[in-house]
């Protein structure tokens, strides 16, 4: 077969091939980029970005064709854009859909551009390409300080700090949120509005917040600021201690489990020590005892501790002075009957500790107290008037207040005190009245009370008489003692019936019920088998002489011994 015949051949082939009876209907994809408007679109303006945040914009794209669209790949020329989809793509014919790409800028103020190229298959326009625009512009927060730190604020005392933002970016900033978290936390308060505002480039706000605590405790908290234009949001730590001494002045008897403590509440507090037997008069190693007016033992001396807690968070300095004179000694002394581990001396008056400071360290191990000052209170009288002792304590602060602020307490006064047990005899007059045709009367006789709250022993008890002691002119007769019996001195006084003595009259509860008992019995008139009676109308006095056990009695006149208390007898016949 020669080449013409193939020839021939193949064209009959190829239109025999294409003679298929009837019209061929071709199909094909297209794609076009589209405006709001449905006019071509071939750019992407952005606009203003803030930096380091991604802005998406969208295309719009639809499939014109008579196949389905597929858009397989996306090829950029400045990595600051990017395809926001998932290749590929396919849209039917006719579909549309808004084809998002981003731009994520990291300089500030420059205006960027690129393109990007789509690669579809539509035949026409397998590579479709659109130039991409945006300008990264920068709004940068700053906030002073990242840690409002107010330190150790003092209870009832405030102090105040200042956040500040400030833009410190080319664009506008929106503060949109400024917030304490948590809420309300103890001690701190504060307006935060002002940070929450529009701040222009170098534009600033700022807020006040004052801490003041009412209890002592750290101080927790934030304060949460959100941002907008996709900006993250900042934080400042808020922290703060409130501090406080809680000094208390304690004393505790060694016979007691119980303390008592002087503090904010109660700045004065008395610790009586009690009556306790007068080591003066009953000396202990003198196998002597005293007792309490209720007839029970009473001890003669009694003793305590005295000392300075903290139960605060923060150390306060004091002094701690001792008046040991209370109006000094009735004898014009300086000493006085309590005692001190640490005074200098019992006669020093007063003596003062020096300034200190409790704790040394926040970290000393609590409690927070001092070593404990001895207390022994042992009366030794030396004059009636002595027989009450008390001291003045007084805790003072020292270099405060610091602040604003009165710090609680300034003093705390504690008063120490006590008393000797003493016997005190008190007489009493007696008058006797004679009377008719009768020559003598009997009457019974107390004339000695004790209104002291130790026992009074009564060791003698006589009758005198002396010149310098008669009624009326008539005291003629000698100094001398009435004794029993007809004929004896003083004539018309007696005792009829003598008391037996020594006797012991109890201490008394209060010395407005004194403790007395009848002694005896004094006759007064013409003694039997005497012959001279009383002058009608004439006064006669003598006086009844004890002698007693109460060293600060007067001393006796009269050729007796130790103390005397005197009482005055009257009698008269009508």
């Amino acid at each position: 077969m020669n080449s013409r015949f193939l020839s021939a051949l193949a064209v009959l082939v190829v239109v025999s091939g294409c003679d298929c009876g009837g019209s061929v209907k071709r199909t094909f994809a297209k794609i076009e980029v589209l405006d709001d408007m449905g006019a071509d679109r071939s750019t992407i303006d952005f606009g203003q970005v803030q930096l380091n945040t991604t802005s998406t914009a969208r295309i719009r794209i639809r499939s014109s064709g008579t196949a389905p669209l597929n858009i397989t790949a996306a090829a950029f020329t400045n990595m600051k854009f990017g395809n926001g989809e998932m290749l590929p793509i396919t849209l039917s014919p006719n579909a549309e859909q808004m084809y998002a790409f981003t731009f994520k800028p990291t300089e500030p103020d420059l205006r960027e551009m690129g393109t990007v190229t789509l690669t579809t298959d539509d035949p026409q326009r397998p590579m479709v390409q659109i130039t991409l625009f945006g300008t990264g512009i920068a709004a940068v927060a700053t906030v002073m300080p990242r840690t409002l730190d107010f330190g150790e604020v003092y209870v009832a005392e405030d102090k105040s700090l200042d956040v500040t933002i400030t833009n410190a970016g080319s664009n506008t900033l929106d503060v949109t949120n400024a917030a304490l978290n948590p809420a309300s936390p103890a001690g701190l308060s504060g307006d935060l509005t002002p940070l929450k505002t529009s701040l222009n480039a170098g534009g600033t706000a700022k807020a006040t917040l004052k801490f003041a605590p009412t209890m002592t405790g750290d101080l927790s908290a934030t304060i949460d600021i959100t941002l907008g234009g996709g900006l993250d949001p900042l934080r400042v730590n808020v922290r703060g201690k409130a501090i406080e001494a809680v000094p208390k002045v304690c004393f505790k008897f060694d016979d007691s489990p119980m303390e008592s403590c002087a503090d904010r509440a109660t700045t004065m507090l008395q610790f009586p020590f009690g009556s306790l037997c007068d080591n003066r008069l009953f000396p202990p190693d003198g196998g002597q005892r005293c007792n309490s007016a209720d007839g029970g033992s009473a001890a003669s001396s009694r003793s305590g501790r005295l000392y300075v807690r903290n139960e605060g968070n923060t150390p306060v300095q004091y002094a701690f002075n001792l008046n040991l004179l209370a109006g000094g000694r009735c004898d014009a002394g300086t000493g006085i009957d309590f005692e001190f581990s640490n005074a200098p001396s019992p006669d020093a008056g007063r003596f003062m500790v020096s300034t200190a400071k409790l704790p040394n360290q926040v970290s000393d191990p609590k409690p927070w107290e001092t070593a404990p000052v001895n207390v022994t209170y042992r009366p030794t009288s030396r004059c009636r008037d002595d027989a009450a002792d008390q001291v003045q304590i007084f805790w003072t602060r020292q270099g405060e207040p610091i602040g604003n602020a009165t710090r609680q307490p300034q003093a705390i006064v504690m008063v120490l005190n006590g008393q000797s047990l003493l016997p005190r005899g008190v007489t009493s007059d007696l008058n006797i009245s004679l009377s008719g045709q009768v020559t003598s009367v009997t009457q019974n006789y107390n004339g000695l009370s004790n209104i002291g709250d130790a026992p009074l022993t009564i060791r003698t008890a006589q009758i005198w008489q002396a010149s310098f002691l008669a009624d009326g002119g008539t005291g003629t007769e000698p100094f001398e003692e009435c004794l029993p019996g007809a004929g004896g001195a003083c004539r018309f006084f007696w005792w009829s019936t003598p008391p037996t003595l020594p006797t012991t009259l109890a201490g008394a509860t209060t010395p407005s019920m004194p403790v007395n008992r009848v002694l005896g019995q004094i006759g007064f008139g013409q003694q039997d088998g005497g012959t001279v009676a009383p002058q009608v109308g004439t006064p006669y006095r003598v006086f009844a002489v004890f002698e007693t056990d109460d060293p600060y009695g007067s001393p006796c006149p009269y050729p007796t011994t130790g103390s005397c208390v005197i009482s005055n007898l009257r009698a008269i016949a009508q």
